[in-house]
């Protein structure tokens, strides 16, 4: 007998740029779903609590999230605007056009210039 796996290891998988937008696709998409779930519960906490429990909730929080505040908004820029940008590349490959490799390759590089450029005004303006 030969002594090969079954099914295809890892270590032999190309990595495909479609597959890879998929994924992150997917991620951003859930980091958004969990902000809007997360700012919602702060909200309700806001609206339902007395202003001494605010006051307590909003230094708790403060205090938790400052370090990585910096981190956050980079995370939740880069989600909005990849989730919209890949979003309307399923819009262009729906509707049949540029539905090649090269296209992929070109749209992800303006993409991540794009997305870049954005994220930079909106944190130094």
């Amino acid at each position: 007998m030969y002594n090969r796996p079954i099914s295809p290891h890892i270590t032999i998988y190309a990595v495909q740029i479609s597959s890879l937008s998929s994924v992150w696709h997917r991620i951003s998409g859930l980091l958004l779903a969990s902000f809007a779930v997360f700012c919602s519960i702060y909200i309700q906490s806001i609206i339902y609590s007395n202003y001494d429990k605010y006051l307590v909730n909003y230094n708790f929080i403060d205090d938790f999230l400052s370090p990585f505040y910096g981190i956050l908004v980079l995370a939740l820029l880069f989600s909005i605007f990849y989730h919209a940008l890949n979003g309307l590349k399923q819009i262009i490959w729906d509707l049949g056009f540029f539905m090649n490799q090269k296209f992929l390759f070109f749209f992800f590089l303006i993409a991540s210039f794009i997305i870049c450029g954005i994220i930079l005004l909106l944190i130094f303006n």
